[in-house]
């Protein structure tokens, strides 16, 4: 296998469209989810039930306030660790090597508090349907979790629904999962700086990651590149990312248990219990470089 292969899985048998999964669905599905991470630690899926035609529109409703005047959107920039709101061009850089440039890129995270946020707080005035369009889609998302169900049958959990219950929180103030509308802007070889990319190397701080993107090009194993050809025909690229976390109050570094138990970590062997929000708060704080809580 060469080493930019990611595997695709048909998910079909899964999928939003079907109210309910065999449990041998789940395990074929699981199978190949487990295979593709072990062997690539990606995977496309296909045929998952969230259609190509729904993201562009959200990609259009979101897109109007990326294209918005600047002082419209200084008035929803995210503020301290609240992962709430929008941050721009050159403010970020998840790789944390403070010798590669920030991302040439912009967003606006939306967290699990957002079902119950105050109007106001919306951008709605300058992105007429902002809200209603990626709240709906976080309810879609959430439903993809069913990833997760297979996972756990793939990986030959105890428990098949151990990553439910540690997910239960996910759309409140008890959970960091976030949804993430991105907009990488034009750019050229005269506002690029040396080294800088759309998206710097790095690895998430997630159960999983679900990404969805345009047909630009340009992301490879964790990292979005400038493409030659979005430098010569000035284009935008854009993506929409749903970040699953585990409840703030699950411990992360908890070994699973197999019903192989030959596969099980012994008690004397584990390591100090840490949960998710003691160890995600301590990775924003260099991520955002604040000390605000």
């Amino acid at each position: 296998m060469c080493d930019d292969y990611i595997p695709v899985v048909d998910f079909a048998s899964c999928g939003l469209e079907r109210e309910k999964c065999s449990e041998e669905d789940l395990a074929k599905v699981g199978k190949l989810i487990v295979d593709a991470f072990s062997d690539s630690g990606f995977v496309y899926l296909k045929n998952y039930g969230i259609t190509d035609a729904y993201i562009k529109e959200l990609q259009n409703v979101t897109g109007q306030y990326f294209t918005s005047p600047l002082q419209d959107k200084l008035r929803y920039k995210r503020k301290g660790t609240a992962n709430f709101g929008w941050v721009g061009t050159g403010e970020e850089n998840p790789g944390l090597d403070p010798n590669v440039p920030c991302d040439y890129k912009e967003f606006f995270n939306i967290n699990g508090a957002s079902f119950t946020r105050d109007k106001s707080e919306w951008p709605d005035d300058v992105a007429p349907g902002f809200s209603h369009a990626i709240l709906d889609f976080m309810e879609r998302a959430q439903k993809l979790l069913r990833i997760l169900h297979a996972l756990a049958i793939g990986l030959g959990l105890k428990d098949e629904y151990f990553f439910h219950k540690c997910h239960r929180k996910m759309h409140s103030a008890d959970s960091f999962t976030t949804a993430r509308t991105l907009y990488y802007p034009t750019a050229n070889a005269a506002n690029l700086l040396p080294g800088q990319l759309r998206l710097g190397e790095h690895s998430d701080l997630t159960t999983i990651s679900l990404v969805f993107q345009d047909n630009v090009g340009g992301l490879q194993k964790h990292r979005v590149v400038v493409k030659e050809g979005e430098l010569r025909n000035k284009i935008v690229r854009r993506s929409l990312a749903y970040f699953v976390h585990p409840d703030n109050d699950t411990f992360i570094n908890k070994p699973f248990e197999y019903k192989d138990e030959s596969k099980n970590v012994p008690e004397a062997e584990q390591t100090k219990l840490l949960t998710s929000v003691e160890w995600i708060m301590e990775k924003m704080k260099v991520l955002w470089n604040t000390e605000e809580k």
